[in-house]
């Protein structure tokens, strides 16, 4: 893809187009089931900060999340995410709305290569998954990943995929991971 066709699309939305840290992006997911028509929820989620190698680990040992180091040939990073949940329009939808493990997951630069879950007991805190938003809510929270030591430009995505019914939105929103 040239840097041409980069500029054209939305920052966030591709591999080639991520957002990078500081930046919100603004997207929507459906909630409902097979009876009852979908629900339609405005999402904003901003990568605050990134924290790899050496200091991740110092952070991840002072909060004894994981006395383990990463993978052999990986890196811990923590991102830092402010992640906001609200209505949309008029409807006054009440579903709250939970994050679950595996939502965010780091990716190889290409996007073509989603990398393991380190293996840990709890994650940071304050910790984003597991959390459950309330339309309205937005909260901060760490999350723990890994990537290859060579990985230099490795993505973060949110996947907005609906788990609970058959409605649902399935593209990625792509963050810059470093």
């Amino acid at each position: 893809m040239t840097s041409e066709a980069n500029e054209s699309l939305a920052t966030g939305s591709s591999s080639g187009c991520p957002a990078p840290v500081g930046v919100t992006v603004k997207t929507t997911i459906e909630r409902g089931d097979a009876y009852l028509s979908p629900e339609i929820y405005n999402v904003e989620i901003t990568l605050l900060e990134v924290v790899r190698g050496k200091k991740a680990r110092e952070r991840i040992n002072s909060q004894d999340v994981s006395d383990q180091p990463p993978q052999t040939g990986f890196d811990y990073v923590l991102a830092l995410v402010r992640f906001g949940y609200y209505q949309r329009g008029r409807r006054q939808g009440s579903e709250a709305y939970r994050l679950t493990e595996g939502q965010f997951a780091a990716v190889s630069a290409d996007g073509k290569q989603e990398y393991e879950l380190p293996s840990i007991s709890q994650q940071p805190q304050p910790s984003l998954i597991g959390r459950l938003f309330n339309p309205g809510e937005s909260h901060e929270g760490w999350i723990l990943l890994q990537v290859p030591d060579e990985e230099k430009e490795p993505r973060l995505v949110f996947k907005r995929k609906h788990t609970e019914g058959m409605y649902g939105i399935w593209g990625y929103v792509w963050f810059q991971l470093y």
